[in-house]
């Protein structure tokens, strides 16, 4: 009883929380697509915001597997109460974020005129396209810092200077943005591209904030200083964690080439289809906030747990999280099917669209709420440090289940669009299905990063040292 009650304090005081952290990413969302609604107002530029989003994704998919496991590194030895390896980690992370951002905007900004006529979209689109990333891509060096800056205190589950980061960063985008796309226009230039810039300000001022409460004020308490401001990637702290580290490199390569493909797939389809996808998920996007943040805070729990070795505290505190998750998405999906109608009519740019939102949400409602279920199970091997979970549920869930279903599923229709819909719902079902079979199989509960450091650091003592 003493570790149940143990995990319900920390879902009301930590957990729950991270949903507030949660609206904030999605106000961070909403704001672009607010200002370019507001200032252009053309379904083709909001449908460029869901294929800019995909192409950012494939880019970073490499870089952010780095920077998970690096994160996940930290929590485990911060849970086994290995301070100065919590240190190494947290300034081989500030390093590596650097140059991911580098890395980022050179590989982006080579490869985006192909990567946008990879895409089956029109031309309209594609302007947009490139008007917003070839703004967005030159910043992404702010964007990367800022990202992890404002995960890190996550992980010690100190929420107040996150809540602290994302309001500043919110703020300044919200002011600022317009205030460039009207610059923009003033000058003859791409709207689009002054939201872009709003974004990256906004993410640079946030960043210079977070390194003076982390670095300066050592807001984590844990020792930190200008010291671990480093420029210099770590090599060896890589490889001492090279199997974890390969492995989220693999899935989020895989998932993000995944989504990727999953977005060109949809754009080969009826573009009506793709339309009402691109601008509907936003509705399952603010709804999702909830579910997503709320089990995105089981993998710094999960992993301070596996570091001290409470497997049976995971399992309850999973219990706990899918009954709320549950709960939660049942009353969230009666809200959207009883109000689909108005929701298709305030979506719809004209009448014609109005029955193709409310079939959407129709078919997909339901299946939504699983998937936001399906997330904890992700996240509990993730926050394990399963290496060969992660790659197994990646390839399962974003290859044999999406593109699979994508390429064949709604060819069985003589309605494709509607056909689209219903295999959109068929994927969230799916998904559901082999993560839970997975979680059930329990190989999750053998992964530990610390076990695998106990042997590397005595292999490799004196290397260290050297650090």
């Amino acid at each position: 009883m003493e570790t149940a009650n143990l995990n319900w304090k920390k879902i009301i005081s930590f957990s729950l929380p991270m949903t507030l952290i949660g609206v904030a990413d999605l106000l961070l969302i909403g704001i672009d697509f607010f200002w370019i609604y507001y200032f252009i107002g053309e379904p083709e530029a909001l449908s460029a915001l869901r294929v800019s989003s995909s192409i950012v994704l494939l880019i970073e998919a490499v870089l952010v597997g780095v920077i998970s496991a690096l994160l996940v590194y930290i929590s485990q030895h911060n849970g086994a109460g290995h301070i100065e390896k919590v240190m190494r980690g947290v300034k081989g992370s500030f390093s590596f974020s650097i140059h991911a951002g580098l890395i980022t905007t050179l590989i982006g900004l080579l490869l985006l005129p192909l990567l946008i006529l990879m895409f089956g979209v029109s031309q309209k689109i594609s302007i947009y396209v490139e008007g917003y990333l070839s703004v967005y891509l030159v910043g992404y060096i702010a964007i990367s810092l800022n990202n992890l800056l404002l995960l890190l205190p996550r992980y010690f589950q100190k929420l107040n200077l996150v809540y602290k980061g994302l309001g500043l960063t919110l703020l300044t985008n919200l002011i600022i943005t317009p205030i460039f796309m009207l610059v923009f226009i003033q000058f003859g230039m791409s709207a689009i591209s002054g939201a872009a810039t709003g974004t990256i300000v906004a993410n640079l001022l946030c960043s210079i904030y977070m390194i003076w409460q982390l670095f300066m004020k050592d807001h984590l308490q844990i020792g930190l200083s200008k010291k671990q401001i480093s420029f210099k990637i770590d090599f060896q702290l890589l490889k001492q964690n090279i199997t974890y580290i390969g492995s989220q490199i693999f899935s989020g390569l895989t998932y993000n080439v995944s989504m990727f493909l999953y977005i060109l797939i949809l754009s080969y389809y009826p573009e009506d289809a793709f339309n009402v996808y691109a601008v509907a998920s936003y509705i399952f996007v603010f709804l999702g906030v909830f579910a997503q943040n709320f089990a995105a805070s089981i993998i710094p729990m999960v992993s301070e747990y596996i570091g001290s070795k409470q497997i049976e505290a995971v399992k309850d505190l999973v219990k706990k999280m899918v009954m709320i998750l549950l709960g939660y998405g049942s009353i969230a999906a009666a809200i959207v099917l009883l109000s689909k109608n108005l929701l298709a009519k305030a979506l719809s740019t004209n009448d014609y669209f109005i029955p193709l939102y409310s079939n959407f949400f129709t078919y997909y409602t339901i299946p939504w709420v699983l998937n936001t279920i399906a997330i904890v199970f992700i996240f509990v091997v993730a926050g394990a440090g399963d290496s060969k979970g992660g790659i197994i549920l990646t390839v399962t869930n974003m290859y044999v289940v999406v593109l699979v279903c994508l390429l064949f599923v709604p060819q069985l229709f003589k309605d494709q669009t509607n056909g689209v819909f219903i295999t959109l719902a068929l994927i969230e079902v799916l998904t559901f299905v082999s993560s839970f079979a997975y979680y059930l199989y329990g190989r999750w509960t053998k992964a530990t990063l610390v076990k695998e450091n106990v042997v590397q650091q005595e292999e490799g003592l004196s290397v260290e040292n050297s650090v």
